[in-house]
């Protein structure tokens, strides 16, 4: 019998009707440079990421189809995507001379209809937009960014271990009576070590900070928008969370490791993805499945290949413990709130778009994401509780706060997957909370 989890897994549709009911786009054709049309049987591989899904998520309502939450005519994610993938392939061409005149460009019919509805001028503002977007991009580039970690001074680690020591005999009375104490499975009684062990291993397992310096083809913008895709897939797929945290710990270490071009970044993302959910998942996307989301760009013995080598090259180090397992355990403090929890969630998928954030401890992102949904919930202080259960105090999650409330700010250009997933009401729609709260007076004064 088919489970829940793999009926909702996308499958390569064959029949055309249902092709177009599902909104994915199979192209007919592949105008070449001189112009004549070609089969598409045999996809070329990518230069660069290009249009790295084919799903369409256009702004603009078409009839028959359902409005979006909200209505913006700036590009969408795939359009960035496509036009910073061009515009870093104009730059490494110039200096790797790696152009040439069979370069083929994919026509599609649909996306000028829908400029057509924006009207001349429209569009002509949306590519000042663009142009204007790709220099900021490759000016952010060439900078390096300034890791964020939490204060590990003798200061404040005494003014850590001075709080657990007073509610420390306070919390043991009241655990007493826990449901925990009576569920094997919660181990209740060795969670103490585990968490240390957890500790210990996020930052043996932790990739280098500046990783991008050593890379020739690739910058962070890049990875921003290769991550934007994945978020896209992974929600898709309905992947657990701990997978796409997993996803994006594997594509960090691998680049600490390995010089990767550009047209292999792409397949980079999509063997961390394969690997991640076959560790976390029960129901873990087969590769063909995976193929067909990179719209059968590389093979299913190139990917295969590659999954081998970047285990290898990550030397079978794969049980990253995640920032979801800290936040879990942030939330008993809480009594497991369910609202603030999802925030939390929300929060802390944000920080994967940040450069800063890529050598962080997920124990302090956590913590730190569960502390501002607090704050935003108006839920109260952060109290002595959630010092022991977190491991930190309010003063060493201060600058990670600061950075995640800077990260809030334009959803729409600067994580528009993620907060278009978090418009759910599966996820108590915490992306639009959040911008409301931003453009209201409680952040001024926050």
């Amino acid at each position: 019998m088919m489970d829940k989890r793999t009926a909702l897994r996308p499958k390569r549709i064959h029949n055309e009707n249902a092709l177009k009911s599902s909104g994915i786009k199979r192209p007919s054709s592949v105008m070449a440079a001189n112009g004549k049309p070609r089969t598409t049987q045999h996809p070329q591989k990518r230069v660069v990421l290009g249009t790295v899904t084919n799903t369409s998520f256009k702004g603009s309502a078409k009839p028959g189809s359902k409005l979006p939450v909200y209505n913006d005519n700036r590009p969408t994610t795939n359009d960035r995507l496509s036009h910073s993938a061009n515009t870093t392939t104009t730059t490494t061409n110039q200096h790797t001379n790696s152009g040439s005149d069979d370069t083929e460009i994919e026509e599609d019919n649909e996306d000028d209809d829908d400029e057509e509805e924006y009207g001349h001028h429209a569009v002509e503002e949306e590519e000042d937009d663009e142009e204007a977007e790709a220099s900021m991009m490759q000016t952010e580039s060439t900078t390096n960014p300034h890791p964020l970690a939490p204060d590990m001074s003798e200061k404040a680690l005494a003014e850590f271990r001075g709080t657990c020591d007073k509610v420390k005999p306070v919390l043991e009375e009241t655990l007493q009576d826990d449901e925990d104490l009576y569920d094997v499975s919660m181990v209740t009684e060795y969670s103490d070590e585990i968490f240390q062990y957890m500790r210990r291993l996020e930052t043996e397992m932790s990739p280098d900070p500046y990783y991008m310096d050593n890379q020739n083809e690739i910058h962070w913008s890049m990875r921003s928008i290769l991550i934007d895709w994945l978020v896209q897939v992974h929600h898709r797929f309905n992947l657990l969370p701990e997978t796409l945290f997993l996803t994006i710990n594997y594509i960090d270490r691998f680049l600490s490791l390995k010089v990767v071009s550009l047209s292999k970044f792409q397949l980079v993302g999509a063997v961390a993805l394969f690997l991640a959910a076959k560790y976390e998942e029960i129901n873990c996307p087969s590769v063909n499945e995976i193929a067909y989301m990179v719209d059968h760009g590389y093979s299913v013995e190139e990917i295969l290949k590659a999954e081998r080598y970047m285990i290898d090259m990550l030397e079978f180090n794969l049980g990253w413990p995640g920032p979801m397992s800290f936040l879990r355990r942030t939330s008993k403090a809480d009594d497991y709130d369910l609202e603030t929890r999802t925030l939390a969630k929300y929060l802390l998928e944000l920080t994967i778009m940040d450069k800063r954030f890529v050598a962080s401890p997920p124990s302090w992102t956590a913590a730190a994401a569960h502390c501002l949904a607090r704050r935003m919930l108006q839920r109260g202080p952060w109290t002595n509780c959630h010092v022991y259960f977190s491991g930190y105090t309010l003063s060493q999650l201060q600058p990670a706060i600061d950075a995640i409330l800077e990260s809030c700010k334009d959803p729409q250009t600067n994580h528009n997957a993620i907060y278009e997933k978090y418009t759910d009401r599966r996820f108590k729609r915490a992306s639009l909370f959040v911008k409301n709260w931003m453009d209201s007076d409680k952040q001024k004064h926050f």
